[in-house]
């Protein structure tokens, strides 16, 4: 029984976890890919394929969060 409860709060905490990195996502490809992209055309990531799409859509967005969240990442050359 006492596992069950952990695994109940674990399966909640990840997907509260997963919501607020979505919500998160939504509002970083509305706001920061449109600076991404302008700084892609002016060269700033010519060594970096991934730099240019990493909040081009949301799943890309959830991807660097949960890389620089979760994982422990660092946030690299794509910092703004």
């Amino acid at each position: 029984q006492m596992m069950a409860g952990c695994f109940k709060t674990l399966f909640w905490s990840c997907l509260l976890l997963l919501l607020v990195m979505t919500i998160w996502a939504v509002v970083a490809v509305e706001l920061i890919n449109p600076c991404i992209q302008d700084l892609d055309r002016a060269g700033a990531w010519a060594d970096c394929p991934r730099c240019r799409r990493s909040f081009s859509s949301v799943f890309m967005a959830n991807l660097t969060f949960f890389q620089t969240v979760v994982a422990g990442d660092s946030w690299g050359m794509i910092a703004v």
